[in-house]
């Protein structure tokens, strides 16, 4: 209990955002609630799915909090169903998210919302955090030996990377593609959402006959960072694998499937993102268009002297993987190691700037906590 509030974590991630200003021992979870409480902290999907499943806990007077900072993925689709939900019930609400949403003002007065970029890195980089990015080791990238670029999850955009990196004949030795999904054994690779994502891109004409053979027929999963004996959790370490110059970065929205591109166009990136910047890397982004000019107008040096990063611009997200592929074939046969030892101020500048942006999302969830949802 804090200031006299009874708190249930509804999803056991409170520790998100939270986990440094509100002590394990001062709330309740899901796993044993008792009663009612003042102050309830919702993850997206609980809110969105099974809002009636919380009701019962509250009282006409409580304070629902929903964190949906590290969340990706048809973010329209859970704004509607939040304007729904808050326009109907006599809560007040309250909405952290690590992207700005431009249509604030068409919540009620019930609803408070805090929104900014600033808290996708304080979620992913405070020790708290359970999405926290961990460093085995203080990795600084040092060798030029061909690009990382590391996939999870099975996503088309991610099978039309692999089908593309096969087609060109680019060396793949330090890329990973589990293309797993979530399932009750935890993250296991999954061949029949591979063959359907293939089939997909078959159909749609994004590959050939020729291409698809050979991709499907290729060995998966491409294993480098992940122990698949243990499939319940996909840990965020970064590990020696980052001891190369160039990444090769894929987010989970690129506009290949649908409810990627927000219609308010409310941009939000993974620790995917954050990753190369930990590590001191030269990143490429297959991601959404624009995303480059949101990471600029946070202060990252995205090294436009080095890169031609006009593929941000490309709106179809074929053209621009293949753009993005261009220029990676072009940046392999550069002297990479001597342009970072020339530059490895600016490096060491996007470095920093985690820990700045970090800080600044640190002080907006504890003002917004202590001022807002604990008044």
């Amino acid at each position: 209990m804090i200031n006299n509030f009874r708190i249930l974590d509804c999803d056991l991630q409170l520790c998100r955002t939270f986990g440094l200003f509100i002590s394990g021992n001062s709330y309740d979870t899901f796993e044993n609630p008792i009663g009612l409480y003042d102050i309830l902290f919702t993850h997206r999907e609980t809110f969105q799915d099974n809002f009636d499943s919380i009701k019962k806990y509250t009282k006409p007077n409580s304070k629902i909090v929903t964190d949906i900072s590290t969340e990706s993925g048809n973010i329209d689709d859970f704004l509607n169903v939040y304007k729904k939900i808050v326009a109907s019930n006599p809560y007040q609400f309250y909405l952290i998210s690590d992207a700005p949403i431009p249509t604030k003002e068409q919540y009620g007065d019930n609803v408070k919302i805090l929104d900014s970029h600033d808290i996708s890195f304080y979620a992913y980089l405070n020790t708290n955090s359970d999405s926290f990015d961990m460093l085995e080791s203080f990795i600084d990238a040092s060798v030029h030996n061909g690009f990382l670029s590391l996939n999870n999850s099975c996503r088309i955009h991610r099978v039309y990377l692999l089908t593309q990196l096969l087609d060109k004949n680019l060396p793949i030795d330090k890329c990973s593609f589990l293309f797993s999904i979530g399932s009750p054994q935890g993250w296991k690779y999954n061949k029949d959402v591979f063959k359907s994502c293939l089939d997909s891109l078959l159909e749609t004409n994004f590959i050939s006959n020729e291409l698809y053979d050979k991709t499907f027929n290729y060995t998966l999963p491409k294993i480098l960072d992940y122990d698949n004996t243990n499939g319940t959790f996909i840990y965020n370490n970064l590990n020696s694998l980052y001891d190369t110059i160039l990444n090769l970065v894929t987010e989970n929205l690129t506009g290949m499937s649908n409810g990627d591109i927000s219609n308010d166009k409310i941009y939000t990136f993974t620790e995917k993102t954050i990753k190369p910047f930990i590590a001191k890397q030269i990143p490429i982004f297959f991601a959404l268009p624009g995303h480059l000019n949101v990471l600029r107008n946070l202060g990252f040096d995205l090294f436009d002297d080095l890169i031609d990063n006009s593929y941000d611009t490309e709106m179809n997200h074929v053209k621009r993987l293949d753009l993005i592929l261009n220029e990676l074939q072009r940046l392999m046969q550069v002297d990479l190691v001597e342009f970072k030892n020339k530059n490895k101020n600016r490096f060491d500048s996007n470095f920093k700037l985690l820990d700045t942006l970090t800080q600044r999302g640190q002080n907006l969830i504890k003002i917004f906590l202590h001022e807002e949802i604990l008044k």
